[in-house]
């Protein structure tokens, strides 16, 4: 390699840069292993459906053991009106491949950015911990865990890489006012909010997801939106390629609001 004068401190960083990146990749497995006991199923529950279990989306279980976090949207898909409606429950491992079901009640739906926390029956569970999003630079390694297609593959999670590609705000452009969304709305009537934007493609089944740090396991955003072309079945013959997620720093927000 022919290094020009004053260029080997360039050659330096991006041999750390790459040493680092190696790193990551390499601690991963550990990450999942540590993650997964934590990322659990939302859904419903009524003995006289078939099935008696309904999944809506992922979640991932924080704070004391108890409290899970997932997305707004997942909740609302969840609700049913009546007395006879499907009770809102979360399904936690219990070993490799069985799952314990726990009744579970909503504490806060925050629909401007896409968050819900919920408050969970029985013994706790191994929680994640929260890191701090506004570090997060573009360019950095993520990974993200939950169920894509839901029971399609079998209740069994998946972790995908990503990077985050993007820092932009929640509110998308539309191209008139006759397309901009209710959630749009109230996202710039509350101000900027930011998302991460992801290099990688999450199905329906991984909303309320954890993205977390492939080396330590702490969760720096929720997975939320994905931009899929045209209908819901599209997303898996044409899926976009392209995941948001909402950062970390609204999730502490939203555990301080129920200590």
């Amino acid at each position: 390699m022919n290094l020009k004068h004053g260029s080997t401190p360039w050659v330096f960083i991006f041999l750390l840069q790459w040493l680092w990146a190696g790193c990551a990749l390499a601690q991963l497995p550990d990450a999942v292993q540590r993650v997964k006991p934590s990322v659990v199923l939302v859904g419903t529950y009524k003995a006289t459906d078939n099935p008696r279990f309904r999944f809506v989306g992922t979640g991932f279980v924080v704070g004391d053991g108890l409290r899970v976090v997932t997305n707004a949207h997942v909740t609302k898909a969840a609700e049913s009106a009546g007395a006879d409606a499907p009770a809102l429950v979360v399904q936690v491992r219990s070993g490799a491949s069985a799952w314990t079901l726990r009744q579970a009640r909503v504490l806060e739906n925050n629909h401007e950015q896409d968050l819900a926390l919920l408050q969970i029956d029985g013994p706790a569970v191994a929680a994640l911990g929260i890191g701090a999003s506004d570090q997060v630079r573009e360019g950095e390694d993520f990974a993200f865990m939950g169920f894509p297609v839901g029971g399609l593959l079998g209740f069994s999670s998946v972790t995908h890489r990503a990077i985050v590609s993007s820092i932009t705000t929640m509110a998308l452009p539309s191209p008139t006012s006759q397309q901009l969304s209710e959630r749009a709305i109230r996202s710039m009537r509350s101000g900027p909010q930011q998302v991460f934007q992801l290099d990688a493609t999450a199905y329906p089944g991984n909303s309320g997801g954890p993205l977390f740090d492939p080396r330590s396991g702490a969760v720096f955003g929720v997975i939320s939106m994905v931009l899929v072309k045209g209908t819901r079945e599209s997303a898996l013959s044409q899926p976009s390629g392209i995941t948001y997620a909402i950062p970390s720093r609204y999730v502490s927000e939203m555990l301080a609001r129920h200590p």
